[in-house]
C-alpha cells in the first residue's frame, strides 16, 4: 500500500514536472522548421540586437525570413527589433506572425511570441492592449508556471500610457532696442 501511494504521488509529480518542461526552451534548438540560412542569419539579428542595433536586426530577420518563411524566430527578430526601432504596429504584426509559425506543441516558443507582443504594447503605453495580452499570456502560462503568470498580471497593473507632451511655450518677446 505505502509503495503504491509513493508511486501514485511521483507519478503526479512527473505529469507536473512535464507540463512545466513544456515551457521551457527546448534542448533541441532546431525543433522548430529551419534552414540552415536561416537558423545563421537568426542568430545574426539577435546578435545585433544584443549589441544594441535593432536596424541591423530587422534587417537580418527579414532575410531569415526569406531564406525560410516557415522558421519562426526571424519573425519574433524582427518583431522585437521594430518594437526597439518604435514601429510598434509593425512589431506586433511580426510577433503575431512569429505565435502562428510555432508548432502548436512547442508552448515555450509560443509563450514568448505572446509575451514579446504584451511587453511592446506596454512599452508604447498602449495599456488597454497590453492588459488584454499579458492575460493572454497569464491565460497560457498559468496551469505550468503559476509565478510568471502572476509577474505578467502584475506589468499589466502597472502599465502606465505615456504622459502628454506638454504644450510648447511661446518663445519670449525680445526686448525693444534701447537707444
Amino acid at each position: 500500500m505505502r509503495w503504491q501511494v509513493l508511486a501514485v504521488g511521483l507519478g503526479l509529480m512527473s505529469a507536473q514536472a512535464a507540463r512545466a518542461a513544456e515551457l521551457r526552451a527546448p534542448q533541441n534548438v532546431n525543433a522548430e522548421p529551419s534552414t540552415p540560412q536561416s537558423t545563421a542569419l537568426t542568430t545574426r539579428a539577435a546578435m545585433a540586437s544584443i549589441n544594441g542595433d535593432p536596424a541591423q536586426a530587422r534587417d537580418l530577420a527579414n532575410q531569415a525570413i526569406r531564406a525560410d518563411p516557415r522558421d519562426p524566430w526571424p519573425y519574433y527578430n524582427k518583431g522585437m527589433a521594430l518594437a526597439q526601432l518604435g514601429e510598434t504596429d509593425g512589431a506586433l504584426a511580426a510577433l503575431f506572425a512569429a505565435e502562428q509559425h510555432f508548432s502548436p506543441s512547442d508552448r515555450w516558443g509560443r509563450s514568448v511570441a505572446i509575451y514579446g507582443r504584451a511587453h511592446t504594447l506596454g512599452k508604447a503605453g498602449r495599456c488597454a492592449e497590453a492588459n488584454k495580452a499579458y492575460e493572454e499570456y497569464a491565460s497560457f502560462v498559468a496551469k505550468d508556471d503559476p509565478s510568471s503568470a502572476a509577474i505578467a498580471r502584475r506589468y499589466a497593473a502597472d502599465c502606465r500610457a505615456p504622459a502628454p507632451a506638454a504644450p510648447p511655450q511661446a518663445a519670449p518677446t525680445p526686448a525693444p532696442p534701447k537707444g
